[in-house]
């Protein structure tokens, strides 16, 4: 059995704003007795009293009639605020399981779920290593953005009957017989089989990976800007963090080298890179500073939590 003091604390808890606005309104109330119209001497005069309270009452019944009406309007807002929070929320949570459900779905030979990421990550690497050998065999003076981005396109379009006409297409800006060389060197059997041997992959390489991250990646993109559009008073920053912290290592490595190519660069012209630090989580020297991408140089101080532990230190 509760005790009355812990009782007594547990209704002032509950209802302490409705107890306040009671007694505030009981003393406003009472406070007429003390006007001096009210009285003469010891006793009420009747006539200015009535007057006195005439007018009271008009004042103050219009200026409760005024606040019981903002008071619903408030109300009524309030309850539409909740209504659309709860909507997006609904909405919020189905787009994560649907993204979820995704990479549940992804399959590549034996590998599955977000198991697939880490041999993406290595077939990619390999890629990139032919890409650079070859633009040297071409005398191409390619930049470590322009080689990531031909690279990055060779592993998502791949070689083949159909992917090698895509892929062609993707990079006509650059020399023609660079990547003429390139997608022949890709799409030799032996240099296929050395790198499925060299990086385990388990699956033949090179022959495109559309149908998995094409898709992947927009819902992605899509479930981000769904809470970056919001117009609702809202943490969109903690929100976005929960769909962050769905991204494995390698699954925001991958994020980070497509939205430097042309099909992932509105990561960067919306600012969800940098506003929502969506790649936060990558460690320090993840990619080779010089062989790969040197992370510095695209964010800001303080942006990953690798920098963040080390400042407590």
């Amino acid at each position: 059995m509760k005790n009355k003091s812990s009782r007594s604390m547990e209704i002032w808890g509950t209802y302490r704003y409705e107890i306040v606005i009671t007694l505030i309104g009981l003393v406003a109330m009472n406070l007429i007795f003390g006007a001096e119209a009210f009285r003469e001497g010891d006793s009420v005069t009747a006539g200015t009293a009535g007057q006195l309270g005439d007018f009271v009452g008009g004042y103050v019944g219009t200026a409760f009639a005024l606040l019981s009406v903002v008071l619903l309007f408030a109300n009524l807002k309030n309850q539409r605020i909740s209504a659309q929070l709860q909507s997006f929320e609904a909405r919020y949570f189905e787009l994560l399981k649907l993204h979820r459900e995704n990479v549940g779905e992804l399959e590549l030979q034996e590998a599955s779920g977000r198991k697939i990421f880490v041999l993406l990550t290595r077939e990619f690497r390999e890629i990139l290593a032919i890409t650079k050998s070859v633009a040297t065999e071409c005398k191409q003076a390619l930049s470590q953005e322009q080689l990531l981005y031909v690279a990055y396109y060779c592993l998502f379009y791949g070689v083949g009957p159909n992917s090698s006409r895509m892929l062609k297409s993707s990079l006509n800006a650059f020399d023609k017989t660079f990547i003429e060389l390139l997608e022949a060197t890709l799409n030799n059997s032996v240099t296929k089989t050395h790198a499925q041997q060299k990086r385990k992959l388990g699956y033949v390489p090179f022959e495109g990976h559309q149908s998995r991250l094409g898709h992947y990646y927009r819902h992605l993109y899509q479930t981000v800007c769904y809470v970056h559009k919001q117009t609702l008073v809202l943490d969109k920053y903690d929100y976005v963090k929960t769909i962050r912290a769905q991204l494995s290592t390698h699954e925001q490595a991958l994020l980070l080298l497509n939205s430097l190519t042309p099909i992932g660069q509105d990561w960067w012209e919306k600012d969800l890179m940098n506003r929502y630090r969506m790649v936060q989580n990558l460690p320090r020297y993840f990619f080779d500073p010089e062989e790969e991408i040197d992370l510095r140089k695209l964010f800001q101080p303080g942006y990953f939590e690798w920098e963040e532990a080390q400042g407590q230190l």
